[in-house]
């Protein structure tokens, strides 16, 4: 079991602990008793940086951010002085409290909490650090920490002082789901792939944007959306020359807007789309990802019925269209860098790490993001770094335990007298779960206008690396078991994470 998947039930576990005791750690702050609290992991990559976030939210209070930081036992002794001087460093970086678990003894030492707490009173009474030590946790229970958490050093936030970041500290900014953030239809291996690839070429090499023809009418565009904007920098929504804004210049322009998808139209007697697909690869025979057109609504499909019916306004077209590619460049690159770094991919400064390299000299030895090893590296990345073998861990525990109990939960039976699976209801039912039981997750506005379902984005990622099984296109569900595990893949992948 990895370091950050611990981390990860640790942090859910006293995510409900401070629930159950809100009255005490947060006092007077907000409307007492509607405090919501759940484990996340922090949305940005800049040091330093926590194991987790919890995250608490009130109506009548803002948002508090909780810096959480988890040591095992053979990281040492010396670990929990490591866990404490970050404690700091967080409050620091601007979060209203820290929290830090330990383990209850070392074969070096017996008390290693009431140590760290004779520290923290000596020498900064009123800080808001909590302390807790942990026993050897259930890895086979529902919630592995339940029972195994004790709480040396409690709080109450309005009797802490107040820890100012300096102006050279990051923000704490964005938080996210425990597990990496993932999109259907953005999240693709290529994706991940060519933008490694990208990072390894421009931190070796430079950038280079010589070879990109951009339309002279789209150019025009940006020029008089803003004079003095950088073509190449405005359409990939990049302001900077980071190693990251560079790589994702290079992603950008040479497989996702690259020179023959850019223009709008084809022919002009009439107007027809361009609908020319991504150099982004959706699997190895032959399918690539679309971008701008393909569908009705798509803002190619919409430009090109404007100019049919007014060909006079093609300026204004250009600009629309223009303001639409910069706006989903962003978008794209959020998920796909994001993903990256929770995956252990990139590292904080955007670099490739030890992993990231040995990512993408694999799908470069053959040619490919999908074949063999690199998709290994992939999903045992995803699993253990991404998080996602915690959630896999909660979807089967969380169906075992209802199905032992109700068997045929979330089933109708039909006139035939055959049991039929009601996915949605299971999922709502998860859903709930993970909110309220697990606090996982936050309530927050409605997804995407009430069209979202619950998961729908990580079970389509699931899918994609062979965790779940398929029914067609969708996830596998069954009477009794509820979502179908490919759990001879996820062992496989769990045990090659630890050769990389």
């Amino acid at each position: 079991m990895s370091h950050d998947t611990e981390a990860a039930y640790a942090s859910s576990e006293i995510a409900d602990m401070i629930m159950l005791n809100q009255a005490k750690f947060f006092g007077t702050m907000g409307t007492s008793g509607l405090w919501s609290v759940c484990a996340m992991r922090e949305g940005g990559h800049q040091w330093p940086l926590a194991d987790g976030v919890i995250l608490a939210e009130n109506t009548t209070h803002n948002d508090i951010k909780i810096a959480f930081e988890y040591k095992r036992p053979n990281e040492g002794v010396h670990g929990i002085l490591t866990a404490l001087g970050q404690s700091f460093a967080y409050l620091e970086k601007g979060y209203d409290a820290s929290i830090m678990v330990i383990p209850d003894k070392y074969s070096s030492h017996s008390t290693p909490g009431a140590h760290i707490k004779r520290v923290i009173d000596a020498t900064a009474p009123d800080i808001p650090i909590s302390i807790y030590t942990y026993a050897m946790p259930n890895l086979s229970a529902v919630r592995p920490f339940q029972g195994k958490l004790n709480c040396v050093r409690d709080i109450s936030l309005p009797s802490c002082r107040s820890i100012g970041s300096t102006a050279a500290a990051s923000a704490t900014g964005s938080v996210s789901t425990l597990w990496a953030h993932m999109r259907e239809g953005m999240s693709h291996p290529d994706a991940f792939f060519r933008f490694c690839q990208a990072v390894k070429i421009v931190t070796a090499t430079g950038e280079d944007l010589g070879g990109i023809n951009i339309p002279t009418k789209l150019s025009d565009a940006v020029k008089r959306i803003d004079s003095s904007a950088d073509v190449y920098k405005y359409l990939s929504n990049t302001p900077g020359d980071t190693v990251s804004d560079m790589a994702w210049r290079y992603v950008w322009f040479h497989y996702y807007f690259w020179d023959d998808l850019m223009p709008i139209y084809r022919g002009t007697s009439p107007f027809t789309v361009n609908d020319t697909p991504t150099r982004i690869r959706l699997d190895d025979v032959g399918h690539y990802q679309g971008l701008f057109s393909g569908r009705s609504d798509s803002i190619k499909s919409k430009l090109v019925n404007k100019l049919n019916a007014n060909p006079a306004d093609e300026d204004a077209v250009w600009e629309e269209y223009a303001a639409k590619v910069r706006k989903d460049s962003h978008s794209y690159r959020e998920v796909v860098d994001s993903g990256l770094y929770h995956i252990g991919f990139l590292a904080p400064g955007g670099t490739l790490t030890d992993l990231g390299y040995k990512y993408v000299d694999a799908c470069e030895r053959v040619a490919s993001a999908y074949a063999g090893i690199p998709m290994e590296i992939l999903r045992a990345a995803v699993l253990q770094n991404g998080q996602y073998g915690a959630m896999l861990h909660y979807f089967y525990k969380l169906s075992e335990e209802k199905f032992e109990s109700d068997l045929f939960a979330f089933a109708t039976k039909d006139s035939r007298g055959n049991y039929k699976f009601d996915s949605g209801a299971y999922l709502s039912w998860l859903d709930d779960e993970f909110t309220n039981t697990l606090h996982l997750a936050k309530k927050s506005t409605i997804r995407a206008g009430g069209t979202r379902k619950p998961f729908q984005a990580e079970l389509s990622f699931l899918k994609k690396m062979g965790f779940v099984k398929e029914n067609g296109r969708s996830a596998a569900y069954r009477v009794g078991v509820g979502l179908e595990i490919n759990w001879p893949q996820v062992q496989n992948s769990m045990m090659y994470f630890n050769t990389l």
